[in-house]
């Protein structure tokens, strides 16, 4: 069960990583200034993380982890149609604020409820080990994916790439939760779910 989960969160984090590894250099592409960048990047995106590692908590916490990972991350997926708005030539500087803030938020959130179950998925007899391997998981798609959406935006541009990593995204996320549904997996899992 763990293995299934293992992949299961990589299909939940792959097109959200694919998106999230292209940002930085459509920023560059799209002319702003590097001191720009590291601020919108930087202390912005930092910001935003810890807010919705706060909200993400919390809304784990009152919604349970089901509907957690189902709205956090397809609310990922929509602040993703910013990026897309943006490659497509639309909304300019003002836009790409705006994005970096949705989904540093949203997005943290979403990860705060994947963490939150990759912890419930570890057996306590040997806790470190199940979870060294869900996070080293989520390392690995992270690399993968950025890997992929370099080579797919060199190939088919911003645009496309940005398109194709949302609907990744959106059908990670309900394999992922459609998947649970039908399959809790571990026992703590499944008392998590319920």
């Amino acid at each position: 069960p763990l293995l299934t989960l293992a992949a299961l969160v990589f299909c939940y984090r792959f097109g959200d990583q694919l998106v999230s590894a292209l940002f930085g250099p459509f920023l560059v592409d799209q002319g702003l200034p590097l001191a720009a960048i590291a601020l919108l990047k930087g202390a912005v995106g930092s910001t935003t993380s810890l807010v919705g590692a706060a909200l993400g908590g919390l809304y784990v916490f009152r919604v349970g982890r089901r509907q957690a990972l189902l709205a956090c991350g397809l609310g990922q997926a929509a602040c993703f149609g910013l990026y897309i708005a943006a490659a497509a030539g639309l909304g300019g500087v003002p836009l790409l604020w705006v994005a970096t803030i949705a989904e540093g938020v949203v997005g943290t959130m979403a990860t705060v409820a994947l963490f939150t179950l990759m912890m419930d998925a570890a057996d306590p007899e040997h806790a470190g080990t199940d979870y060294t391997l869900l996070a080293s998981t989520v390392v690995l798609v992270g690399s993968l994916a950025g890997l992929a959406g370099g080579a797919l935006a060199d190939a088919a541009g911003y645009l496309a790439t940005f398109v194709f990593g949302t609907v990744l995204a959106v059908a990670g996320c309900l394999v992922l939760v459609g998947w649970l549904d039908r399959h809790p997996g571990p026992a703590r899992v499944a008392e998590a779910w319920a």
